[in-house]
């Protein structure tokens, strides 16, 4: 019962958001924080497949939904907005990647004894 009650009166994504945009609510921005963070976590793991690489994209989506929360306009659902955010730095970070050509330390054990050529020197 009082979770039914709490539900009836937290506030929306968008009513949180407003309040960030004209009164710069750093309290309704930590309550989006811990709403969405595991979710958007979860969506850069299975984007980018490295988990600490998905904690800095996530915080990267909200620093940046955070710097630009004056231009924000609810012409949507706040959580379409954070997912859009979020997906568009996944797809960069996979584009910066593939063009270093990264690959992890776990890789590197599984080819063995054998150095990749990208490694080795003269």
């Amino acid at each position: 019962m009082a979770k039914l009650i709490s539900a009836l009166f937290s506030a929306s994504d968008e009513q949180l958001m407003w309040r960030v945009k004209l009164q710069d609510d750093a309290e309704a921005f930590a309550s989006l924080m811990s709403r969405w963070q595991r979710p958007i976590e979860n969506l850069c793991i299975r984007m980018t497949g490295d988990t600490h690489r998905a904690e800095d994209l996530a915080q990267t989506a909200f620093a940046r939904i955070f710097a630009k929360r004056a231009d924000w306009e609810p012409s949507g659902k706040f959580s379409t907005f954070l997912w859009r955010v979020a997906l568009n730095l996944c797809h960069d970070e996979l584009r910066r990647s593939k063009r270093r050509g990264e690959c992890s330390l776990e890789a590197l054990d599984e080819v063995g004894d054998s150095v990749p050529d990208f490694i080795a020197s003269e």
